[in-house]
């Protein structure tokens, strides 16, 4: 199991198909979130369902219903919540790495679950030990270059 960042919820959610087929990092949002809609089971946080919320409210207010209708819909993606302890995990770790607060909260919330993998753009991830940032490699994946091939098909 794997843990969601906001930013793949938010780049999906807010591109256009012209978007998605020429932008590489765009087209891999969708897939990790296909991937998610076919079955691989995967976690995220009430902090990223609120900040993608609160990034569409802002920027692309016409995707808001989208967004939440997808969350119903993608059944194998489970939502957690921070507790307090999290919180104060994140407060010992701010500083030490280059993430924001919610970041580190939701690395205190996937090492609460056991999770030593994330689907993020990210890149601030890589600096935390014992942590697998999942993302550009994706592309190398058979079922990536279908995805691709389908999203084509439909333009």
């Amino acid at each position: 199991m794997r843990f969601v960042d906001a930013m793949v919820f938010i780049r999906w959610g807010q591109a256009t198909l012209d978007e998605v087929l020429r932008n590489e990092d765009v087209s891999l949002c969708g897939y990790i979130l296909t991937r998610i809609r076919d079955g691989e089971e995967a976690l995220t946080s009430s902090l990223v369902k609120d900040e993608a919320l609160i990034w569409f409210s802002r920027y692309k207010a016409s995707r808001l219903n989208d967004f939440i209708r997808s969350l119903t819909v993608l059944t194998n993606i489970k939502i957690a919540d921070p507790t307090l302890g999290d919180e104060l995990e994140a407060t010992k770790l701010h500083g030490r790495f280059p993430l924001g607060i919610s970041d580190l909260i939701n690395l205190s919330i996937m090492k609460r679950h056991g999770m030593h993998e994330i689907y993020s753009s990210d890149k601030g991830f890589d600096q935390i030990p014992a942590l697998r940032r999942i993302f550009k490699e994706l592309k190398e994946e058979p079922g990536y270059d279908n995805f691709i091939k389908e999203l084509k098909r439909r333009h």
